[in-house]
């Protein structure tokens, strides 16, 4: 039996490090983490891969050439790469296609019909609202922030 554990919260405690079968968010962005006493608290994060090409560069802006970010893909892409590894693991794969508010309805609809067609065993969406807000947003865009969320990192 092969499964795939949900990777974008693992991967923030892990070190802000790889987040699997997910595309980036964004260069830079902002995260909405429940603290202990249940209030959201916002993180700002570049992505760990940018930050250590920035590093390894010495480039200290602009992005790697094939740096991608979740928004670029259509939806068809993203199930796609979802579809090309679903026949190899037992369980649904954790996989986010996150799509405007102002998404039409006829076409978030087909994400699923898609995904079905596809033979996807799950298929996760977030389209912001203004009940449930954002969890992740590109406010940050262009900030170079310092990573977060690692289990030794001291409380704020």
């Amino acid at each position: 039996m092969i499964a795939i554990a949900p990777t974008g919260t693992i991967s923030l405690l892990a070190g802000n490090v790889s987040s699997g079968l997910e595309p980036i968010f964004a260069a830079s962005y902002t995260c909405k983490v429940l603290v202990e006493n249940g209030a959201p608290k916002d993180f700002v994060l570049t992505d760990y891969a940018l930050h250590r090409w920035r590093e390894r560069s010495g480039q200290t802006k602009g992005l790697p050439g094939g740096f991608i970010t979740a928004s670029e893909l259509s939806a068809l892409t993203h199930i796609a790469m979802q579809a090309a590894l679903q026949p190899f693991v037992d369980n649904s794969i954790s996989k986010t296609i996150n799509v405007p508010s102002n998404y039409p309805f006829g076409e978030f609809k087909q994400i699923y019909d898609l995904a079905y067609d596809h033979g996807l065993k799950g298929c996760t969406t977030f389209r912001p609202n203004s009940i449930t807000g954002t969890v992740l947003s590109e406010e940050a865009a262009g900030v170079e922030a310092p990573h977060c969320c690692v289990l030794e990192r001291e409380a704020d």
